[in-house]
């Protein structure tokens, strides 16, 4: 009679096999990716995304209103790496990313999307026309938020929610370990890295953790994110799974290889 020796040892060599395995990040090519623009405020256009020839990095070259350039696919679960370069030396505002945001949610009234936004300076400014917020204070430094409805251009740039406006918020959540009262230097190249699940968002800096953050998220697509801040490139972008996760091709092909071990060797047991 077998024993179930060799089922195991071929289990273990599987697992182990699976375990030191090296996904290769997958380049993004961001021709097949979306721009949308919050409504306009007054003196602030939409954004302009121009795409490199062969789809590594995008540049967003107008000083406006909040503005995403949105990716074809939905991030958690997913470890995406890329750069950030300002070279507008004359403005010092928002540069950053939104995870979790849907197609249509510039104007969806239940949108609920994370904003990780990065100020050179604090500055306070008001708006104005259409919105009826006052003006609010942006500060300084690295931050996470969660962004609520649709929220007006004062809410976006001092993270809050003013109660004269019911139809969106934007509610700062964390801010970084190291830049959260720092801003990002003009023609200086920054690597982040974002792991994103439904409950939590890891943030680095130039291999630096700057925050990790738990709750509930939703599922959306990656967007490139720029408010008030001309010229800045977005570029090199991969993305891979989540580490503890694989892609899910590589997850039913192991399963499948798996049961298909399991019963082969249970008859062979039976036949025995």
């Amino acid at each position: 009679m077998l024993t179930h020796k060799p089922l195991r040892a071929m289990l273990l060599t599987a697992a182990t096999a699976l375990a030191s395995t090296s996904l290769e990040a997958a380049p993004v090519n961001l021709n097949t990716w979306t721009a949308e623009s919050y409504p306009a405020v007054s003196g602030f256009g939409a954004g302009v995304w121009t795409v490199a020839p062969g789809g590594g990095s995008v540049n967003q070259s107008v000083n406006g209103q909040p503005t995403l350039f949105y990716s074809d696919f939905n991030t958690t679960g997913s470890d995406v790496r890329g750069k950030i370069k300002t070279q507008d030396a004359s403005d010092d505002d928002y540069v950053g990313f939104a995870l979790g945001f849907s197609p249509g949610d510039t104007g969806n009234s239940t949108a609920n999307y994370l904003l990780l936004d990065w100020k050179k300076a604090t500055q306070s400014f008001d708006f104005g026309a259409p919105s009826t917020t006052p003006g609010s204070t942006a500060f300084i430094g690295l931050s996470v938020s969660r962004v609520t409805g649709v929220p007006t251009a004062d809410e976006f740039w001092g993270h809050v929610n003013f109660t004269s406006h019911t139809g969106g918020a934007v509610e700062e959540l964390a801010r970084g370990a190291t830049l959260g009262s720092t801003g990002w230097v003009t023609n200086t190249e920054y690597t982040f890295r974002m792991i994103f699940t439904s409950t939590n968002l890891k943030v680095y800096v130039d291999d630096i953790l700057q925050m990790d953050v738990t709750g509930t998220f939703e599922d959306g697509r990656l967007a490139f994110y720029n408010f008030s801040q001309a010229n800045v490139t977005y570029s090199a972008f991969t993305i891979d799974p989540a580490p503890g996760l694989l892609a899910p091709g590589g997850i039913a092909l192991f399963a499948v290889g798996m049961i298909g071990l399991a019963l082969r060797a249970r008859r062979r047991n039976r036949a025995a």
